[in-house]
């Protein structure tokens, strides 16, 4: 676990799949982040049990805590340690908690988490261009616009392009301590 004021990253629990079920009804994020479709109650169910179980090697899943209640979650996904570098995926699911830094928080100790005890080097993001929130929230937290591959994938039956964002682990460390005891420092 790792926390930062009122927010904490934590593993994720089998006890949290009733709670992530009601998320994936929540039409703006299936829009804002392009969740796979709807999907019945057993298959969604061990479809989460594999990922919380058994999760495959190159994923890091984290649930998101805020004043000890879930109301997210962050993942590295794509996680290689031979090239050192992962995408950050975020949802924070619970509306009354938004805007409050909660996503950010979370992301920057994912951030910290893989830097240091990852051993990554970079860190990007894949963001669909009108998903405005997560835009701003990865700028604010210091991710860079790298560019934009076009008509990249098919979301809700239409072409859309991807913007892509990027960190280094320098940059990271520049502008955020580590929260981890021993973690990496500038």
């Amino acid at each position: 676990m790792l926390t930062a004021g009122d927010v904490t990253v934590r593993p994720m629990e089998l006890e949290d799949i009733p709670l992530l079920h009601e998320w994936s009804k929540d039409l703006e994020i299936e829009h804002q982040s392009g969740w796979a479709p709807w999907m019945s109650r057993a298959r969604f169910d061990r479809r989460w049990e594999d990922f919380i179980r058994e999760p495959p090697e190159d994923l890091v899943l984290l649930g998101i805590q805020y004043r000890a209640a879930l109301v997210g979650y962050v993942e590295l996904a794509g996680l290689s340690h031979r090239e050192r570098r992962a995408a950050i995926g975020f949802v924070v699911a619970d509306r009354a908690v938004r805007r409050q830094r909660v996503g950010a928080t979370a992301v920057i100790l994912a951030m910290d988490y893989g830097f240091s005890l990852e051993d990554l080097d970079r860190i990007y993001a894949e963001v669909y261009p009108f998903n405005l929130p997560s835009l701003r929230l990865l700028e604010q937290v210091g991710f860079q616009r790298e560019g934009v591959l076009r008509q990249h994938e098919v979301h809700q039956g239409r072409r859309t392009d991807l913007v892509i964002l990027g960190m280094l682990r320098q940059e990271f460390y520049a502008h955020h301590p580590s929260r981890l005891p021993g973690g990496f420092s500038n």
